[in-house]
């Protein structure tokens, strides 16, 4: 029985690590693509196209329901929710996890602030809320809220949990910070393809920090450097 599992548990994890590289290459693929296509050439045609059709259904009913769900991407909710799990797993005694969120955590907004410094892409003129400040690519809140919920669905699928509950969790919290990276084009404080790269850059770096975390014993580095 042994050995007859083994094989099919190394095909399993070789099959996430095929599926896993596929999705980092295909994101990092996108996400140059729109750096170097809309933002660096200014080829701004796909950009025009979708905010034209969003703008054909805005209304001051969905105006609200936006204006709540941007918040949810917002540091005044993140960085309150960050803490709350790292205290969390800290209680319960899960320590490295606890490691792997502060430093996904940390990570993501140093490599948000370098991208935006990078490309200093101008906001939209005309935003439907006030006092949005700062640089436009990518944005933020898609590329924050898809790191945090993205981290949300990895601890999911490491619970012993049914498959199908983690499934339906997974499903829920990604439309979840879909729906926090729409708001921002409706709610025009990002150009669409603002919130496509940060979608992109935010899988793109779950899966390096991740595979970077797996292959670093975090727990047992500040073990040795506390000897």
């Amino acid at each position: 029985m042994d050995k007859l599992s083994k094989p099919g548990k190394a095909e399993w994890i070789t099959l996430r690590f095929i599926i896993a590289a596929i999705l980092f290459l295909a994101t990092l693929f996108i996400f140059v693509s729109i750096a170097d296509v809309i933002v660096l050439d200014y080829y701004s045609k796909f950009d025009q196209i979708i905010s034209k059709k969003i703008l054909s259904f805005e209304s001051p009913a969905i105006t609200g329901i936006m204006e709540v769900f941007t918040f949810f991407g917002s540091h005044t909710f993140l960085f309150p929710a960050y803490i709350i799990l790292i205290v969390f797993y800290f209680f319960q005694k899960k320590t490295r996890l606890a490691l792997d969120i502060i430093m996904v955590g940390l990570s993501s907004t140093g490599i948000l602030f370098l991208f935006k410094s990078i490309f200093q892409r101008t906001r939209p003129l005309d935003p439907l809320i006030k006092d949005v400040t700062g640089f436009s690519f990518p944005s933020g809140h898609s590329f924050s809220s898809f790191t945090f919920f993205g981290m949300m669905i990895y601890i999911i699928w490491q619970t012993k949990i049914r498959k199908g509950w983690k499934i339906l969790f997974s499903v829920l919290l990604f439309l979840f910070a879909s729906v926090i990276a729409f708001s921002r084009v409706y709610l025009r404080v990002h150009y669409p393809s603002d919130v496509i790269a940060g979608f992109c850059l935010s899988i793109v770096w779950l899966i390096l920090s991740l595979w970077i975390l797996h292959k670093i014993d975090l727990l047992k580095f500040f073990t040795l450097k506390a000897k």
